[in-house]
């Protein structure tokens, strides 16, 4: 399988894995020492990050994640991915507005050959609704 491949199952994966509230399964596909770079928040880093981050995020009700890769790149050990993203995200009313952003993962391959996200950056191409 190619480098490119593994990084869209890696999407899928981790698409169903949200949408399904799994969070120990978005855990596992970071890496460690994992740094989350979230919209208007501090950068976070390791494992308790991670789930923190996508806890906060299902928890105010995102759902139906979905994502569109851009670029897959690989060197070595070393690989990265730039995509789009759509989700449902809660608006006024208890209704659901679709958005839409954008988002770099960083990922290195562990030992045992599985690549892992190390970095992960997102943000919508629009403010939230409120």
């Amino acid at each position: 399988m190619t480098v490119e491949q593994e990084i869209r199952d890696t999407d899928d994966q981790f698409a169903a894995a949200f949408n399904r509230g799994d969070i120990a399964a978005l855990v596992a596909m970071h890496a460690e020492k994992a740094l989350l770079l979230p919209p208007d928040s501090p950068m976070e880093k390791g494992g308790k990050a991670v789930e923190a981050g996508f806890t906060e995020l299902l928890e105010a009700g995102w759902k139906n994640l979905k994502f569109t890769s851009v670029e897959i790149g690989s060197e070595g050990a070393l690989a990265y991915h730039v995509g789009k993203y759509s989700a449902d995200v809660p608006a006024k009313g208890g209704s659901h507005e679709k958005v839409t952003g954008k988002y770099v993962d960083i990922y290195k391959r562990d030992p045992d050959g599985a690549w892992k996200i190390c970095v992960t950056m997102f943000n919508s191409d629009a403010p939230l609704p409120t």
